[in-house]
């Protein structure tokens, strides 16, 4: 079986990069959504605060996704050959 090549510089990056779009995105729609079943139900502010904990959890879920993919692709840092 051979190894997967190496994913390239460039892709690490616009992964990491993706972040700054996901993670607000992710807080600012269960916010949304739960300010507007609010407005629905009239129970405010309960599920407006569900939604956007809801909404917190899933962004730091991505975050910890792509984290982990950059470092499952990352080489292990070489020694620096000093003694222990």
């Amino acid at each position: 079986m051979t190894p997967e090549p190496p994913v390239a510089p460039r892709a690490r990056m616009l992964t990491l990069l993706s972040l700054g779009f996901s993670v607000p995105m992710a807080i600012v729609l269960g916010g949304g959504a739960g300010w507007l079943l609010d407005r629905w139900l009239g129970t405010a502010p309960w599920l407006f605060l569900v939604f956007l904990g809801l909404g917190i959890v899933a962004g730091l879920r991505n975050v910890v996704r792509a984290a982990s993919a950059v470092a499952e692709n990352d080489p292990p840092p070489e020694d620096s050959g000093g003694e222990r």
